[in-house]
């Protein structure tokens, strides 16, 4: 996380939108099947030396890639570029072990890199003495720049009855969660060409990008959370549908809206808005479509959190609540703009920065709670045994050591406490909502209430009970004040927990540093109450059992109420 200040609003996020590769999946895009006019062919599976379309095809996958790999590394080592590009590579290099050396015999002598808004890219070669451009990309998009399709060893042209079949075999492997891409070629006249203009359809690749093991719990634990997860990609429609249906984001195709369907933000109308606000899955989606989607789900009151790794994600993270960069994949630009970065780019890095930053808002809540109601407390006693006069007023020294032994340990510890069990199956709270509302200034009030009646209550009933005959003994009843108003605030540090579990599988019951820091401030208090100069310092002498047993009951009698009332909802956390 770049900005501290944004932990805050990670806590709060009630929206995550999550590009789908590499982030929900593995983001090891491997080919599993290719398509030409004359068959598919399983990538698992010898590919046919008959088919006169498989060269084309393989050789779009080298040349047209901007990727590179070691040949002699094993999988997933050495290798540069896109997952998508060096998937390509792989495969062909299984199929022809030589395939990498037609970079060095067909030069690139000019390219169009791929772009969002065409989903295309190109590359110009010298190929046996001519010159050669080969493509890839979206099977609609490259489909449209094609005139005709390498068939039976000869080009046919493109029928609009072909372009649907060619559609439809991409939609059918994007139903079952594939993701396609087409290969073209063409023989250009000059270097000057347009390399996009007449383009010889080839065929077909299908590739493969398993979920990650982690993310459908994670997904669960974001609804659990009162999260909603927006699954945001280039990909078909149809391949991110059946991965959201996968992993639990939607549910069915009436939750898909393509980027081609989404008008700018200008012209959007209330039901459009709403539409967007309901849609689970975007594909097909531009940078801008990212940056409009952000401020429609603000405008709905959300607090959203957008990943993106490009340097057209740039104002789209920016603008969004928590802008969340990919720290292995993503651009310098996106990382900057952040808020941000995932080292290990998975979605279940999110869920888990949320969670985290939950836990930080509510343990600052806690420390100020504790704090407030242990000083408050004193301010209450102070006044009540000021105004009716008592003559067993705390002194000013007695004051500052409760406060050192209370204040510091104990508080630093709530700091560090792991957070509740149930933190992640509540709602993101309201971002309008103020650290300390009115009714955790009740439970302030409530606690000092109960703290301060208690430590008085015990001097009285210690009057009562066992001194009523000696008459008022102002040091005894001031040092019965001043240690009951020390144990009952170190017991109070365990009424922090949230309430939403039972006392002994409480947060802080289970925060071993809060044991510790109660241990250290009773054995300073011991070793005040045994070295004689610190006795004599506070005014104070050795107490009877019996008004021990008033000390420590009281102490727990205090705990015990506020413990009850937090029980009965009167105090929340």
């Amino acid at each position: 996380v770049k900005k501290l200040s944004s932990v805050e609003t990670l806590g709060g996020t009630s929206v995550i939108c999550t590009d789908k590769t590499g982030t929900l999946t593995q983001n090891k895009i491997t080919v599993s099947h290719v398509v030409t006019h004359q068959g598919v062919y399983e990538a698992s599976k010898p590919a046919p030396a008959d088919d006169a379309a498989l060269p084309f095809v393989l050789q779009t996958m080298v040349l047209c890639n901007t990727a590179d790999i070691d040949t002699d590394a094993r999988e997933g080592e050495n290798e540069i570029g896109d997952p998508l590009e060096v998937g390509l590579l792989r495969y062909a290099v299984r199929v022809d072990k030589d395939a990498l050396n037609q970079r060095t015999r067909f030069p690139k002598l000019s390219e169009e890199p791929f772009a969002s808004e065409t989903r295309m890219m190109a590359t110009l070669h010298e190929v046996d003495g001519h010159l050669r451009v080969f493509a890839k990309g979206g099977v609609e998009q490259l489909l449209a720049k094609c005139k005709s399709q390498f068939a039976k060893n000869q080009n046919e042209t493109l029928t609009e009855e072909t372009r649907a079949w060619w559609i439809h075999q991409a939609e059918s492997y994007a139903e079952r969660g594939f993701r396609v891409i087409a290969a073209a070629y063409k023989d250009a006249a000059n270097r000057k060409e347009d390399l996009y203009s007449d383009l010889i359809f080839v065929g077909l690749i299908g590739m493969m990008d398993p979920p990650r093991a982690d993310v459908k719990g994670a997904v669960e634990e974001c609804h659990q959370a009162g999260i909603d997860v927006v699954m945001v990609t280039g990909d078909h429609p149809s391949t991110a549908l059946t991965i959201a249906k996968e992993l639990g984001i939607a549910a069915s195709g009436a939750d898909v809206l393509a980027g081609a369907a989404m008008r700018n933000y200008d012209e959007l109308t209330s039901d459009d808005k709403k539409q967007w606000q309901r849609t689970k899955v975007f594909a097909r989606v531009s940078p801008a479509n990212k940056l409009d989607l952000v401020r429609v789900l603000q405008e709905a009151g959300h607090v959203v959190g957008m990943t993106g790794d490009g340097v057209n994600d740039a104002p789209a993270l920016k603008k969004a609540d928590i802008g969340i960069a990919m720290g292995l994949r993503g651009t310098q630009v996106a990382q900057e703009v952040a808020d941000m970065v995932l080292k290990d780019d998975a979605f279940s890095s999110i869920v888990a920065g949320i969670r985290h930053g939950r836990v930080i808002f509510e343990n600052l809540r806690k420390f100020l709670i504790f704090m407030l109601s242990c000083n408050l407390n004193e301010l209450l006693v102070i006044a009540v045994t000021a105004v009716l006069n008592f003559h067993f007023q705390l002194v000013p020294l007695q004051i500052l050591f409760i406060n050192l032994v209370t204040d510091v340990l104990p508080a630093l510890a709530l700091g560090v406490t792991a957070g509740s069990p149930l933190i992640m199956q509540h709602k993101p709270r309201p971002a309008n909502e103020p650290l300390l509302d009115k009714k955790r200034w009740q439970s302030v009030l409530t606690y000092s209430l109960v703290i301060g009646a208690s430590s008085i209550g015990a001097v009285l009933v210690s009057h009562e009970l066992f001194h009523e005959q000696e008459g008022w003994n102002p040091q005894l009843c001031n040092n019965i004040l001043f240690l009951t108003l020390i144990f009952s605030q170190l017991m109070h540090v365990f009424n922090m927990g949230s309430g939403a579990v039972g006392l002994w599988k409480s947060e802080v019951i289970r925060n071993r540093y809060v044991w510790l820091a109660v241990t250290a401030c009773v054995a300073i208090v011991v070793g005040m109450y045994e070295v004689p100069l610190m006795r004599q310092a506070l005014d104070l002498y050795r107490l009877s059992i019996s008004d021990w047993s008033i000390v420590l009951g009281f102490s727990f009698i205090g705990f015990a109420l506020n413990y009850m009332l937090k029980q009965l909802k009167w105090i929340r956390h």
